[in-house]
């Protein structure tokens, strides 16, 4: 019997055997490899074949069949929904460079060491080899077209809303695309890298509005109205109300959910259209920017209380405007002090603003029901406050003397109801809030200033 050892030292030569004749035959194959002056098979340009190709056979191939595939097709055919899109070579001045390609091609496996060119080969040959086309294109008329492309196709996204004219109508909503510009212009390149001509979908972003026309279903009517007038001689006012009352038109709150005057509205700055106009500060008149915002904000104020939906926060002004009734004000200011409600009803409700002539009128869309409550707002409790009179010394004016400074103003503090009626009778009475609004003092400056006696005469004798 032959020894462990012994069986060993066979195996080992023929191993040993093995891999000569490996060597060999890879030796072989290897010379065989490089006496043809052809591009191995199973390489291509892109989607071009060029094996078993010289060099010169695969430069006029490139060439050819780029200049055919051109000539007369769209290099780029870009496609969305319906919509198409072609690109000629000429649009982009596309060109190829065929010999650089075909030498390119002709190195595979000529390059590098032994074993890296061996590898290249086998790869070439059994799995195949794709070189990219490597075209030449102009950057920034690709990039304009696919721009123009772009706009054609994006689209602001608009909300449903409510449409009167001969009858009550729902406009449905539009969605809203955007081309992701920069995706397609990648896709597009890296196509052009691997394809004379090819076609792609455009990728579009959809953007769905706030409002769509399911929220407006259950809308079929008013449900509540208020109108407040103004002075269109002043012009910078009527513009800050034109742009609040813009901000809040075509607004959708849903069930349960609280409105926020300045977050709708946004800060009252120059750079948004608002102009200087009178308005309160520290209790002073003083022109100030977005002044006659808060005829706005109370307009919508008593439309809310008659839609009867939940009062969240409201603040009355230092003095009572004159556009709504005593105690019936909401003032905002920016970062400060803000209007807010909630809809406590069932359904979503639409606000709507108009600003025609010198009227602002602010309507609350909703579904209407049978047996509509009667919803009143009333005043009660109401108690005068007597300015004070304050006297001032004044040290420049003549003794006894008196100027009346600043005539003063009454104020007064007021107790405001909603009253809730169904058939004639109360069925709820609600506190709204207790104002008050403080007078403002009489002032009156008193003459302090002591007269200077002049001196006497001295009596003169003539000698």
């Amino acid at each position: 019997m032959q020894t462990v050892t012994s069986k060993n030292a066979n195996i080992l030569f023929f191993l040993l055997i093995i891999m000569l004749f490996s060597s060999v035959s890879m030796i072989a194959a290897n010379t065989a490899f490089l006496v043809k002056n052809e591009i191995y098979h199973g390489v291509t340009v892109g989607d071009i074949h060029v094996g078993g190709l010289s060099i010169m056979q695969a430069q006029e191939k490139i060439a050819t069949t780029f200049k055919e595939r051109t000539a007369k097709t769209p290099v780029i055919t870009a496609v969305y929904q319906n919509q198409k899109w072609t690109i000629s070579a000429q649009d982009i001045d596309l060109s190829i460079q065929a010999k650089q390609l075909a030498q390119q091609a002709y190195d595979i496996g000529r390059t590098g060491n032994i074993i890296h060119r061996l590898k290249e080969r086998y790869l070439a040959v059994n799995q195949g080899h794709k070189l990219p086309l490597t075209v030449q294109y102009n950057q920034e008329k690709i990039q304009s077209i696919f721009a123009n492309i772009a706009n054609s196709i994006n689209q602001e996204p608009q909300n449903a809303r409510i449409k009167l004219a001969k009858n009550f109508e729902i406009v449905p909503e539009i969605v809203g695309h955007k081309v992701d510009l920069a995706k397609t212009l990648a896709l597009a390149l890296d196509n052009l890298n691997t394809k004379i001509t090819f076609t792609f979908t455009i990728p579009v972003d959809d953007f769905i509005p706030s409002v769509v026309a399911s929220d407006l279903a259950e809308i079929d009517g008013v449900i509540a109205s208020y109108i407040t007038h103004f002075d269109p001689w002043d012009q910078n006012r009527m513009q800050n109300v034109i742009l609040a009352a813009r901000s809040v038109n075509g607004l959708l709150v849903k069930a349960g959910e609280v409105f926020s005057f300045n977050d709708v509205v946004g800060l009252r700055l120059p750079q948004f259209g608002y102009k200087k106009a009178p308005g309160y500060i520290n209790g002073v008149l003083v022109p100030d920017w977005g002044g006659g915002v808060c005829q706005v904000s109370s307009t919508l104020y008593n439309a809310v209380l008659l839609a009867d939906l939940s009062i969240e926060e409201r603040t009355a002004h230092f003095h009572p405007p004159g556009y709504v009734p005593l105690g019936q004000d909401a003032t905002v200011a920016d970062n400060q002090l803000d209007f807010k409600f909630k809809n406590t009803l069932t359904q979503n409700i639409y606000i709507t603003s108009e600003v025609s002539g010198s009227r602002l009128t602010i309507n609350i869309w909703g579904k209407q029901i049978k047996k509509q409550p009667e919803i009143y707002i009333v005043s009660a409790d109401k108690k005068i406050l007597e300015p004070n009179t304050i006297i001032q010394q004044d040290q420049q004016l003549e003794l006894g003397k008196e100027i009346v400074e600043d005539e003063g103003q009454r104020g007064v503090q007021v107790s405001t109801y909603r009253i809730k009626k169904v058939d004639g009778q109360i069925v709820k009475q609600e506190l709204l809030g207790t104002d008050e609004f403080p007078p403002v003092d009489r002032i009156i400056r008193v003459g302090a200033k002591i007269p200077v006696q002049q001196p006497k005469p001295k009596n003169s004798t003539n000698l």
